[in-house]
């Protein structure tokens, strides 16, 4: 687990990503002369929670219930209530 400090840049509160992360995804080139600016999404999820994601130069964002994360997360859920029998309209 990686943390990172949130530091004032010009008035404005900055947190570093992890560039091998960022070329591991895709979102910036390995090579640093090639590097280019990327537009990014941030979304405030609930208290302390935040989501930053690259926007696509070819089209829109794709809605955040739509990512593999999230249907990855819903469906462990289901899962979940499953085996306890839980009644929800998640499961009909």
């Amino acid at each position: 687990m990686v943390f990172r400090k949130l530091r004032n840049h010009d008035g404005t509160p900055l947190v570093a990503l992890d560039r091998d992360d960022l070329v591991l995804d895709g979102v910036i080139s390995a090579d640093e002369e090639g590097r280019e600016e990327k537009t990014m999404h941030v979304q405030r999820l609930g208290k302390e929670v935040y989501v930053v994601r690259p926007v696509p130069e070819d089209g829109p964002i794709t809605p955040l219930g739509e990512t593999e994360l999230v249907q990855g997360l819903v469906g462990q859920e289901v899962q979940r209530m499953r085996k306890q029998g839980a009644k929800s309209p998640l499961l009909q």
